[in-house]
């Protein structure tokens, strides 16, 4: 008997991005003009950073169970600290079996559910915002319906474009802190890599193929912190981290100067599954965060300060003094609420 042929799934995936171009400007997902503004009258700004969490489900006997046992301890830790909003390095949807796929196909994907909301659905969690920038694992599919559905659907997911920035004023003296959200995946991936990992249609979607369009998003990010010279704390947040041999991808190494360059306090990243710090040094002024454990752990980079036990998944829990002028950190280790912590 004839049965009708399957569909081509990596076909339909394109052919949807095709479509959705036709109906949005793709320069309104890659960088945005419009400066997110946040004020907070605590004296303390409290706020958690978590990456590579996208699993599904509470499994025991996969990672899935290990993105709960995370999502519980953040909601513990941010219930006790009253944290104003999580910071979200990437990697958000991945993978979950045979059968499904990397990303999120549309703004209605069940994924929205299974893998975000169903999980992060303590009274805490549930409340604040995500502000997020898109992994490798979010290109392999229609990154632009995670932006869709930051503008459209749910805003605390908040991802208005690839390329963002955010001022947060808090406390009595009214600290200002500059965020810069940047998409590191076009510095990391070169044309080779794209083609091998499944991400050249969506990155030639983009432009991001043609020659200048690296230069051209090095100089936005240069642009963005020489505006914002002006706040006490300037923080730069990607997928891809910065420590040691992680640096040394495509252009990767290209963004430690002009970070050096412009005062930036510290770098947040994720992509490796781990928990690691590395404090200033002569070759990079700025303190790098990896929190990339968020449902699965993998090696660590090179060259780190302090790095979490093989196994361990959690998240990086931050807190900045209006009146010392200090930034508190600690590393949480949901496995067995182990903490590494320090102060900048």
């Amino acid at each position: 008997m004839l049965r009708p042929a399957k569909p081509d799934l990596h076909f339909l995936i394109i052919l949807l991005t095709l479509v959705c171009l036709c109906i949005c400007d793709i320069s309104d997902w890659q960088t945005t003009s419009t400066v997110h503004e946040e004020i907070y009258t605590d004296e303390d700004l409290d706020f958690l950073i978590i990456g590579d969490w996208g699993m599904n489900g509470q499994d025991p006997t996969t990672h899935k169970f290990l993105q709960q046992s995370v999502a519980e301890a953040m909601e513990v830790c941010a219930d006790e600290h009253d944290s104003k909003f999580i910071v979200n390095v990437g990697d958000n949807f991945y993978k979950g079996g045979k059968y499904d796929y990397q990303g999120v196909q549309t703004v209605d994907d069940e994924k929205w559910n299974t893998i975000w909301l169903d999980v992060y659905n303590g009274k805490k969690l549930s409340s604040i915002n995500w502000y997020t920038v898109a992994g490798n694992h979010d290109w392999y599919n229609n990154v632009s319906a995670q932006i869709d559905y930051s503008l459209h659907k749910n805003s605390r997911f908040y991802l208005p474009a690839l390329f963002y920035v955010r001022r947060t004023t808090f406390g009595p003296k009214n600290t200002t802190v500059a965020w810069i959200h940047i998409d590191t995946n076009i510095f990391f991936y070169d044309e080779a890599l794209q083609k091998a990992k499944g991400m050249f249609d969506n990155f030639k979607i983009m432009g991001w193929d043609k020659d200048g369009a690296v230069e051209e998003k090095l100089k936005w990010i240069e642009d963005r912190l020489v505006e914002n010279q002006d706040a006490k704390w300037i923080f730069v947040i990607g997928h891809h981290p910065l420590i040691g041999e992680c640096a040394q991808r495509y252009k990767m190494k290209e963004l430690i100067p002009i970070l050096d360059r412009y005062r930036v306090t510290a770098y947040f990243a994720g992509h490796n599954h781990v928990l690691e710090f590395l404090a200033p040094t002569r070759r990079s002024r700025f303190a790098q965060f990896i929190s990339g454990a968020g449902s699965r752990t993998s090696k660590a980079c090179e060259s780190g300060d302090w790095v979490s036990a093989e196994g361990a998944v959690g998240f990086l829990h931050v807190r900045i003094s209006d009146k010392s002028g200090k930034m508190i950190f600690e590393f949480v280790d949901a496995t067995d609420s182990d903490i590494e912590g320090g102060t900048q």
